[in-house]
């Protein structure tokens, strides 16, 4: 049985390698030996196995022969099949949420871009992203659902990170973000869900253009 202080630790552990991931100090493909982390993060190799196994669920590291883990890398198949899920379940969460928005939904999403806009690590502007989206899908209450939306985003974090297109929109990000939100005040639930989709479809392109 996995103790509470070792969940912690492994929770603690991942989100401190997804940031050193995300912020390039550990490269595509670069090997994550647990000796060394250990080390670096003064934490055991329990609750690290833990940590790399969620990495590993996230699609941010490649589990690789004799346990071994490495970051992994930009395949283009994998970044169409993220998109082509995302395409399918965020409209969906969004229309289960509409009729359930609050004033405070709203200005959670709003405080997610504003901090945004000061933000030029890559680290955080994943995390105000997934904020801003989490605030318009939650009302939802669809758990499920959002875990999946919440796993695919961070894999497509990834993606973003290394096609360099999470640093190099985000003014065109700001402006798709500040459309749906506005659409979602008004009420305008086919609007909102034009425009979601339309930013999917952006943040892919760029992706995918980047890699070529």
């Amino acid at each position: 049985m996995i103790s509470d202080t070792n969940i912690t630790q492994a929770e603690a552990a991942a989100a401190q390698i997804r940031t050193l991931i995300l912020n390039g100090t550990f490269q595509p493909g670069q090997p994550l030996r647990q000796e060394a982390l250990s080390e670096q993060l003064n934490v055991s190799r329990t609750p690290l196995r833990h940590a790399l196994q969620s990495l590993v669920e996230d699609g941010l590291v490649e589990a690789t022969d004799y346990k071994g883990a490495r970051v992994a890398a930009l395949d283009p198949g994998m970044v169409d099949d993220l998109f082509e899920m995302r395409l399918l379940l965020e409209p969906l969460a969004l229309k289960s949420a509409f009729q359930h928005h609050t004033k405070l939904d709203f200005a959670k999403a709003e405080m997610a871009l504003d901090a945004a806009e000061a933000e030029r690590q890559p680290s955080k502007l994943s995390a105000l992203n997934w904020d801003f989206h989490h605030a318009l899908y939650r009302p939802s209450n669809r758990q499920t659902l959002l875990k999946t939306i919440e796993q695919l985003n961070r894999a497509s974090a990834l993606a973003e990170v290394i096609a360099s297109s999470i640093v190099a929109r985000p003014e065109k990000s700001a402006a798709e973000h500040r459309k749906l939100l506005q659409a979602c005040r008004n009420g305008d639930e086919a609007g909102a869900m034009s425009i979601l989709s339309e930013h999917l479809r952006f943040a892919h392109h760029d992706i995918r253009n980047r890699e070529e």
